[in-house]
């Protein structure tokens, strides 16, 4: 059988893996991330068919197991960490999620075994330098034009997909390319270190690319990634200048490149209060690296250090670090986004999801790649052992503070693979070349088992791939607009909910948000209302029968009943979240608003106090509990809180304003009215809001005098206006 095809399919498929960075699919649910994730997991799988025929056919692409082959090492040593997460997922707190993972992120355990099915064929079937120039030569082109895609959203012809100034390219987050284009600058620098010797041009080629990525990593203002590439790069020229040659230009060379290094970093640390720094967008987050600033990523890690500590084994399983920031949630956190799924802490992340065993494991990969290059005899120069040791020290430093991501994944396996091959090609012996693993199978049996293989893939592609598919898409389309009217939007949005894979919280979630919106905006009639918000609560409440432990889902839930006028179901979500994230101010204010709700305000003064005295730092703890102090009847106390934080007891606050309002306490409504107005004195509905509060208090006068205001700001108010002080002058109410 020719086996040539096969093996030129597999480098194909490895062509297209490294072109993912650039696909978009913006007609599914979480466009750059999903589109991503399901392009790599279709070419993986794909490459895995194509490899396990040419197994059958081909002894040579078959893995070596043989321990004195080193790069069986890293395979046995990847193989036990994607088994360990296995285990840790069995017994994760949300298997389903550990499993599948979300739209938002595509990981999981399910990601993590395509991740590894890409290293195997890798190591199994590229074992030829060319093969590897052809591949990093793909990666670089990639690379560039990610980057003139980034110049472009520079000049204003592309836009910033996340918004501000921080070039994100085709990823949708600059983090994200932060850290691909600091794989892509060392590998850069790799090619020209092999092939550029003696070749002008594509010397100027790689420098180009080289100088481009470097471009693309500032104007991410990534800032571990910035200071993991210059801390990458002293230590790969320290090595050049105490390992390599002995030769005065080398020398002279290294010491120019570290003095540059030098200059630029204690100059900019020098300079890093002027103006021109500051005025920078970019230069100013760099230079405004402070403890202070990275409080909030200590408190996490010390959340996740606390859930590692409750589970050290095997840990929490992936996609399960929110149950361990709800449980262990500080209240400190309360000026942040009120769910995090990651402990923005590479390591830290592996140690909650994987417990010592798979931290340990992850560890060990770093280890195994730094002993390749550095052991007696390696295979590897000195000018390689220093740039790939300045990557994985300049990732290293990286993952200190972000966690990782497809793309990241992707080039880090790569480079295990490549370290694997190269100590595969250095080895003396290959182990037992006469073993049956290296026999040749005959045709019949080729001819039995290709099919068999294939559809094998064809199975696991269809389950891996086609429902989540389905569900981004169905999800997209729920959210758009329909020429059929909204029944359209509810037909696509059941489609999603009703899901049994990837994507099925996420999907239920955008029901409730959908249900939400469709009340609070009188779409359609109200048996039309009434059936969707039905279906949303028995959606809903299927996922936390499901995943009973989730705080956000309870949370969500909750306020969803509460809003739908179903107080007591609503309470028994608050009194199951609380249980499960008891320092979280959140839930106190729900249950808080629910209490005052039906009436018990003892209950509610009492649980808006408990959410203050967690942190009284929090501003809107403080104005619940003056609020529910107010309505109380001690006011006193209430102005005492204001006073202390605002220096007025009437805070622009709607809380407050409703407390008032409930109390008949006017002057306090009417000073909080007049105080919007004066910050925005051209806004006719918040000088007609001042007008209404006035006739509610029986100053007559004042409303129209407040009417008069707002026909003077906006003469298309005129004729609407002289009706309403009409009526109020006659004695009327409008």
């Amino acid at each position: 059988m020719k086996t040539s095809w096969l093996k030129w399919g597999i480098i194909a498929g490895i062509f297209g893996v490294f072109c993912i960075p650039l696909f978009v699919a913006n007609p599914l649910f979480f466009p750059f991330i999903t589109g991503k994730g399901f392009a790599f997991r279709i070419l993986v799988e794909i490459l895995v068919a194509l490899w396990l025929v040419l197994m059958l056919a081909d002894p040579s692409a078959r893995p070596r197991f043989s321990l004195k082959q080193r790069g069986t090492w890293i395979f046995i040593a990847l193989s036990l960490f994607v088994l360990s997460l296995g285990v840790s997922d069995i017994w994760s707190a949300n298997p389903h999620k550990s499993f599948w993972s979300n739209f938002e992120r595509m990981e999981g355990w399910i990601g993590l075994i395509h991740l590894y099915a890409f290293f195997v064929v890798l190591w199994s079937t590229i074992r030829d330098v060319k093969d590897w120039r052809m591949i990093f030569e793909v990666a670089i082109g990639v690379s560039v034009i990610e980057g003139l895609y980034g110049l472009l959203q520079l000049a204003g012809s592309l836009p910033i997909n996340q918004g501000g100034v921080r070039v994100d390219g085709t990823f949708g987050n600059a983090t994200y390319l932060a850290v691909y284009m600091l794989f892509m600058a060392f590998f850069t620098a790799l090619a020209y270190h092999w092939w550029g010797k003696g070749k002008t041009k594509i010397r100027w080629w790689y420098g180009a690319a080289f100088v481009l990525q470097l471009i693309m990593i500032f104007y991410t203002a990534t800032r571990g990634t910035i200071l993991g590439l210059f801390g990458g790069a002293v230590l790969t020229v320290l090595i050049i200048l105490f390992f390599g040659e002995r030769t005065k230009q080398v020398r002279k060379w290294s010491v120019g490149v570290l003095i540059a290094l030098a200059v630029l970093g204690g100059g900019f640390f020098l300079a890093k209060d002027t103006a021109f720094i500051q005025s920078n967008d970019v230069l100013t987050r760099i230079a405004n690296i402070s403890l202070s600033e990275g409080s909030t990523r200590f408190t996490i890690w010390n959340m996740a250090w606390q859930g590692f500590q409750e589970r050290p084994i095997f840990g929490w399983g992936q996609e399960s670090f929110n149950h361990v920031f709800n449980k262990y949630y500080e209240p400190s956190m309360y000026a942040q986004e009120p769910w995090f799924d990651r402990a923005h802490n590479e390591y830290l992340d592996w140690l909650v999801a994987g417990g010592s065993v798979g931290f340990l494991l992850y560890l060990s990969l770093f280890a195994l790649a730094l002993w390749f290059l550095w052991r007696p005899k390696s295979a590897f120069t000195v000018t390689e052992r220093a740039l790939f040791t300045g990557l994985l020290a300049g990732y290293g430093f990286h993952n200190l503070f972000v966690f990782d991501n497809l793309l990241s994944y992707i080039l880090f396996f790569t480079l295990l693979a490549y370290i694997a091959f190269r100590e595969e090609s250095n080895d003396a012996s290959h182990g037992d070349e006469n073993s049956w693993w290296r026999h040749k199978a005959s045709p019949s049996v080729i001819a039995m088992g290709a099919p068999i293989l294939v559809s094998i893939m064809v199975i696991v592609f269809y389950f891996a791939n086609v429902s989540g598919i389905a569900t981004a898409y169905n999800l997209i389309e729920a959210l758009k607009p329909h020429e059929k009217g909204i029944e359209e939007n509810v037909r696509y949005i059941k489609l999603a909910s009703e899901t049994t894979g990837l994507g099925r919280q996420e999907a239920r979630e955008q029901l409730v948000q959908f249900a939400v919106q469709a009340k609070n905006a009188s779409i359609g009639d109200e048996a039309f209302r009434s059936s969707v918000e039905g279906y949303a609560i028995q959606q809903m409440s299927d996922e936390i029968s499901r995943n009973p432990n989730d705080t956000r889902l309870r949370l969500f839930l909750g306020t969803f009943l509460r809003q739908a006028g179903r107080y007591e179901e609503s309470k028994n979500q608050f009194d199951a979240a609380l249980l499960l994230s008891p320092k979280k101010q959140q839930i106190y204010f729900e249950l808080g608003i629910l209490e005052t709700l039906r009436g018990n305000k003892e209950k509610a003064l009492e649980l808006f106090k408990t959410a203050f005295e967690l942190d009284q730092g929090y501003d809107t703890a403080r104005l619940y509990y003056a609020a529910a102090l107010t309505r109380s009847g001690n006011k006193a106390l209430s102005d005492t809180l204001l006073i202390e934080k605002f220096q007025t007891t009437a805070p622009d606050n709607d809380v407050l304003l409703q407390a008032y309002l409930d109390v008949r306490d006017y002057d306090a409504v009417i000073a909080i009215a007049k105080s919007r107005v004066v910050n925005d004195p051209k806004n006719v509905k918040k000088i007609v809001q001042l007008a209404a509060i006035y006739l509610e208090a029986g100053r007559r006068t004042e409303a129209i005098a407040a009417l008069q205001q707002a026909i003077e700001a906006d003469a298309s108010f005129k004729a609407q206006g002289e009706y309403y002080i009409q009526e109020i002058a006659s004695g009327k109410n409008p």
